[in-house]
């Protein structure tokens, strides 16, 4: 009971000091209080028209408060809308020029999906121009050539050109010295003599393609297309290598389309030809028809000093007859891998390729009785001959009746093959057994690289073609 007494009697006893306190704060003077002072800062500088804006300064006994008008306030918060305004709507725009890079995906899909559903456009810079320049009269270099005239003439009226087009075609070919002399080559054939043959022929041309700069460049051209020559090996049953093989030794894959413009070369070989001047006027025929066609320029295709075009140097006529349009893009453009890769396939079948033949095998012989028999590419002889004369081979592959004896000049001394029927259909593509054994082999040399096995020795680099070997390309 006394300790309860004791804390009541402190409660109360603190309870009243604080109610002193209270009161004495309340009976301070009024004087002692701190009041909020109001300044007015004038802006001297201002002009006069100019609302000028006070600023209310609070004072109190350890720091000084300013306060901005609200008007200012506002107005700087509307400029710092306007900015993220403006930033926002440039990242926006940015956003929709560059997609992310997880939406590049389908972007991507998107656009392929829109080409396959639309014919696609013809990738070539060989177009024709939309305006076609009108001349009065033929000018230029073949101004008075009265074959071109003809020409000219006849082209008008069997085909429909214009004339005044045709005359602006020509007055822009150029005669050049090197075609003049190639024309003149050509319509002038040196007589051969009687020589023994050098040592070694087959060797030189051989080492002009069979090169370890070609063979890579083959294999890079074949996994870039591997899609299109296994498309063609499917539909024409024509081997990829042999497909290879052709656009290797025609053009080292693109590399080498030609110097000369096609225009310029037709017409060289075809108005200043006196043995074969026809046949390249009728080429030229069909390159103009072709470009008419096709929407080519025909100021601006290059091709070889005797007129063939594209990665596999086709002749004019010949793009009618065999060249496709393996891509399916709509047009025929033999400057493309792809197109160019199913018209040499074409090519083949339908100058009689066997699926699945044999096209050249190695013999040996066990005596020199062979050299009393006809070689080359055109020969033929039935394989119970070829074994009386000593020739035999390990392994003929499907070769069953006759074969074609090749006779081939190395260092070492002849070189003897048995070629299939598969072999006289290469040869349709250039008329030479060196030609045709080259495209077999640079075919068999990037088979064999792509097949994970060792590289081909590589014949030498001494290049001296025999002028049988520099026969027109695409005859």
């Amino acid at each position: 009971m006394n300790k309860r007494i004791i804390l009541k009697s402190a409660c109360l006893i603190a309870f009243s000091v604080g109610l002193a306190a209270c009161s004495q704060r309340q009976n301070e003077p009024a004087e002692a209080k701190t009041k909020p002072t109001v300044k007015y800062r004038a802006n001297v500088s201002a002009k006069p028209n100019k609302l000028i804006t006070p600023k209310v300064v609070v004072k109190t006994e350890k720091l000084v408060i300013e306060k901005r008008s609200p008007i200012k306030v506002v107005a700087q918060r509307k400029v710092i809308q306007k900015r993220r305004v403006v930033r926002r709507a440039a990242v926006k725009s940015r956003q929709e020029a560059r997609p992310r890079a997880h939406n590049r995906k389908v972007v991507a899909r998107q656009r392929a999906r829109q080409q396959r559903q639309q014919p696609r456009q013809r990738q070539n810079h060989y177009r024709a121009p939309v305006s076609k320049a009108r001349y009065a009269s033929l000018q230029g270099d073949y101004a008075g050539n009265p074959q071109t005239r003809a020409f000219i003439n006849m082209m008008s009226a069997k085909h429909g050109f214009d004339r005044g087009y045709l005359n602006y075609l020509f007055s822009n070919t150029k005669s050049t010295p090197f075609l003049a002399r190639m024309a003149y080559a050509d319509g002038h054939p040196k007589r051969r003599v009687n020589k023994k043959p050098r040592k070694g022929r087959w060797t030189r041309y051989r080492g002009n393609f069979l090169t370890p700069r070609t063979i890579n460049k083959g294999l890079a051209f074949a996994r870039a297309n591997r899609v299109a020559l296994q498309r063609a090996e499917d539909k024409y049953g024509v081997p990829k290598e042999y497909i290879l093989g052709i656009i290797g030794v025609e053009t080292r894959y693109g590399e080498n389309v030609g110097k000369n413009r096609a225009i310029d070369a037709l017409s060289a070989m075809g108005f200043e030809n006196a043995r074969r001047g026809k046949y390249f006027q009728s080429e030229l025929e069909a390159f103009l028809v072709m470009s008419r066609k096709e929407g080519l320029d025909p100021l601006r295709p290059m091709a070889s000093y005797a007129g063939a075009l594209g990665l596999c140097q086709f002749m004019p006529s010949n793009i009618k007859r065999y060249a496709v349009d393996h891509d399916r893009s709509g047009t025929v453009n033999l400057w493309t891998p792809h197109d160019a890769i199913g018209s040499v396939a074409n090519y083949f079948k339908k100058h009689g390729w066997r699926t699945g033949g044999t096209v050249a095998v190695r013999a040996n012989s066990s005596s020199s009785r062979y050299k009393t028999l006809k070689t080359g590419f055109k020969s033929s002889h039935s394989l119970s001959r070829l074994k009386s004369k000593g020739v035999s081979a390990r392994n003929l592959g499907n070769i069953s009746g006759k074969a074609s004896l090749l006779k081939l000049s190395t260092y070492g001394g002849d070189e003897l093959w048995l070629g299939g029927h598969n072999f006289y259909v290469i040869t349709r593509y250039n008329h030479s057994t060196h030609y045709a054994m080259a495209v077999h082999q640079l075919g068999q040399a990037i088979k064999a690289r792509l097949g994970g096995r060792g590289a081909v020795r590589q014949a030498s680099n001494d290049i001296d073609l025999h002028s049988d070997d520099l026969a027109l390309l695409m005859k």
